[in-house]
């Protein structure tokens, strides 16, 4: 039987939560807010961004994870100290090079149908150029840094506010662990999501400017901040021994607490929960990579881990998917669009995974083969 070094638990909600975003962003396009069951208006989708927090806080654990594993094989002798910088510009240099693969092929397809289904090429060649120019700074994630001349995929400011937030982080994180995990990070979090929710009833709006910054990257900030501080309590549950009944209440909570996120973001409740749900959620995901709880066998396979893997896939291609329904299937009832938006976005996901591979395996081959200059004037 083979083994994974992914959670399966947390595979699944990947995916789960890509799903939950997807009927979303297609909910506010083509207008399906209410599902009619025995005669019955039930209103839903209202909350379907939250699936991003689970993004954001699971991205802080593997983050922290990563650091704490480097600090271990230092620490051992494994591994020699390397500069901060260098380590840091490492770490995120990989990660951006495995979003951005994968990112070429829907953006470029999705500005291509943009330009076409909004008319823009009816202004020429120099309208044309002008949208493609504008549209630099989102390509490369910089939007959220507040370079927003366009809203090509518009739904990629999560990636941009999540590198900008990492970026900040893992230097700190690296730098004061102990004091971060235990301390000072959950302060940051429970400040910035406050101060947000205090002001403004919601942390959920990319595009509120907030002087120095937009809200979203500080809602970032804030959530990759708690996914830290969950994976030192995880490290510490973790390293414990429990007896069956205690796992079996960690089972019950962690089960829960998934249960009561997914009704959430199906649902239309307001948003001054957006808080209590999170910490639920965060208990949770701290008790899926514990260990500590049953039933992890059952997603250790590799259906699951194929639907977290096409998950990244499947967020980066759904406006595409999107932008073709309603491009050129608007007459068709709401439910159908819907239902076309999925398909047409989970088939894109497929060709895109092939292309992305390509792209990545060029960008690493082109930089692996690059040597180093020793007799540089700036070495």
């Amino acid at each position: 039987m083979p083994t994974y070094k992914k959670n399966g638990k947390i595979e699944l909600l990947r995916f789960i939560f890509c799903i939950t975003i997807i009927l979303f962003h297609c909910s506010r396009t083509f207008g399906f807010h209410h599902l009619n069951v025995a005669g019955v208006s039930i209103p839903l989708l209202r909350r379907g961004y939250y699936g991003v927090e689970f993004f954001f806080i699971v991205s802080g654990f593997l983050m922290t994870r990563s650091i704490h594993e480097k600090r271990k094989s230092i620490k051992l002798g494994i591994e020699k100290p390397i500069e901060l910088g260098r380590t840091t510009v490492r770490y995120m240099l990989k990660k951006y090079i495995g979003i951005f693969s994968y990112h070429v092929f829907p953006f470029i397809a999705l500005m291509a149908l943009k330009i076409v289904v909004k008319d823009i090429y009816d202004g020429g060649a120099k309208d044309v150029a002008q949208y493609i120019f504008n549209s630099v700074p989102e390509f490369f994630f910089l939007q959220k840094f507040g370079f927003t001349n366009t809203n090509v995929d518009v739904i990629e400011w999560y990636i941009s506010a999540m590198l900008i937030a990492m970026l900040i982080l893992y230097p700190i994180i690296s730098k004061f662990y102990y004091i971060y995990t235990r301390a000072v990070g959950p302060i940051v979090s429970l400040w910035i999501l406050g101060v947000l929710q205090h002001n403004y009833d919601t942390f959920a709006d990319q595009d509120r400017w907030l002087g120095i910054g937009y809200a979203c990257v500080f809602r970032a900030i804030a959530e990759i901040s708690l996914g830290a501080c969950a994976f030192e309590l995880c490290r510490t549950i973790s390293h414990r021994y429990f007896s069956r009944r205690d796992r079996v209440i960690f089972t019950i909570v962690e089960a829960a607490g998934f249960c009561l996120t997914i009704f959430y973001s199906l649902s239309s409740y307001t948003s001054k929960y957006e808080t209590h749900v999170l910490i639920f959620m965060t208990l949770s995901i701290v008790f899926a990579f514990s260990g500590q709880t049953l039933g992890k066998g059952a997603f250790q396979n590799g259906l699951v881990m194929w639907l977290g893997k096409i998950s990244m896939p499947m967020y980066l291609c759904q406006l595409l998917g999107i932008n073709i329904v309603a491009g050129f299937l608007d007459f068709m009832p709401k439910a159908a669009q819907t239902t076309l938006a999925l398909i047409f976005t989970f088939v894109l996901s497929l060709i895109s995974i092939p292309i992305g591979g390509r792209i990545r395996k060029a960008i690493i081959d082109k930089r692996d083969s690059t040597t180093y200059n020793e007799t540089s004037l700036l070495s």
